[in-house]
């Protein structure tokens, strides 16, 4: 089995088999219940070499969306492209067009629906995609 680090005492399946966390259960536990279906994307944060995958429908606004992006990219600089914070990373989206448009521009039940994948990137490359800037 590899491992991982210098001094070689993680194991790669530590790092890789993590229970899954409390907003996947919720997510499963809603769509139990009659709740929408997965909208599941693929998010990539530039300077990062991996994708991770998020369930767009089990959020209930913009806000809990970042918080989690913020926790699975470890990093607290994350947020809207609104004129209001100074972020160093914002949140850009493929909708069902394939046009990029910034997270945040458009209410959240269009954006749930036409989301395709999402891509973080550094918040002064996002700032020509604004509408309100």
């Amino acid at each position: 089995m590899g491992s991982y680090g210098d001094d070689g005492g993680v194991e790669l399946t530590e790092l890789t088999l993590a229970p899954p966390g409390d907003r996947a259960r919720r997510a499963r536990r809603a769509r139990k219940n009659g709740g929408g279906e997965p909208a599941f994307v693929k998010v990539s944060m530039d300077g990062t070499p991996y994708l991770r995958k998020v369930d767009v429908a089990s959020y209930g606004d913009y806000l809990e969306l970042l918080q989690e992006l913020n926790a699975m990219f470890f990093c607290c600089s994350i947020g809207l492209m609104d004129g209001y914070g100074v972020w160093e990373h914002a949140v850009v989206y493929e909708d069902g067009d394939g046009d990029w448009m910034l997270v945040g521009d458009v209410p959240w039940e269009m954006f749930v629906c036409s989301c395709k994948r999402m891509r973080v990137m550094r918040a002064c490359e996002a700032r020509g995609l604004s509408s309100n800037l």
